[in-house]
């Protein structure tokens, strides 16, 4: 099959089907046509324009299984030289992408974890507020109590007075 569904198109790159659907949207009506269940899909053109966009390869282990079948019939030593390189580059392909893909998710990690050590210093601050502002509070109702008790013993024209 040459075409693909918005949805195969998403799983195929590793983005959401809406981010896909967006840019399938975006892309030339030459690239895009409906299927017989009315269905939008991406033709073979299309996934190569894709392919420039997302700066990843996803065809090309279609089109070599395709080469393998057009040479075979022609020689049978030629093709499989021809295969070894296609699969190679296959292969060196999909492996820069995942190596790209290992360096995104350490650098998320390493934001992610820039940002729980901030979380954990503003958490400590607040901890550090709470303790002062409830040690304020106790001191301040120790200080209220002798006050009370201190007024109870004076009279009550001293007290009406603040002497």
């Amino acid at each position: 099959m040459n075409t693909k569904t918005v949805t195969e198109c998403a799983e195929l790159f590793g983005v959401t089907r809406q981010a896909m659907n967006k840019r399938v949207r975006s892309l030339d009506p030459k690239f895009v046509e409906k299927n017989d269940r009315n269905v939008t899909v991406v033709n073979l053109a299309g996934l190569h324009e894709l392919e420039q966009l997302y700066g990843k390869v996803v065809t090309a282990e279609q089109e070599v299984i395709e080469e393998k079948e057009t040479h075979a019939t022609v020689t049978t030593e030629i093709a499989p030289k021809a295969d070894e390189n296609s699969v190679f580059e296959l292969v060196t392909n999909l492996m820069q992408d995942k190596n790209k893909e290992i360096e995104q998710l350490h650098q998320q990690i390493s934001k992610k974890d820039e940002q729980l050590a901030e979380k954990d210093r503003q958490i400590e601050r607040q901890q550090e507020m709470m303790d002062k502002a409830l040690g304020d509070q106790q001191q301040f109702f120790k200080d209220l109590q002798e006050e009370i008790k201190n007024s109870a013993k004076r009279g009550f024209f001293a007290r009406l007075f603040g002497k």
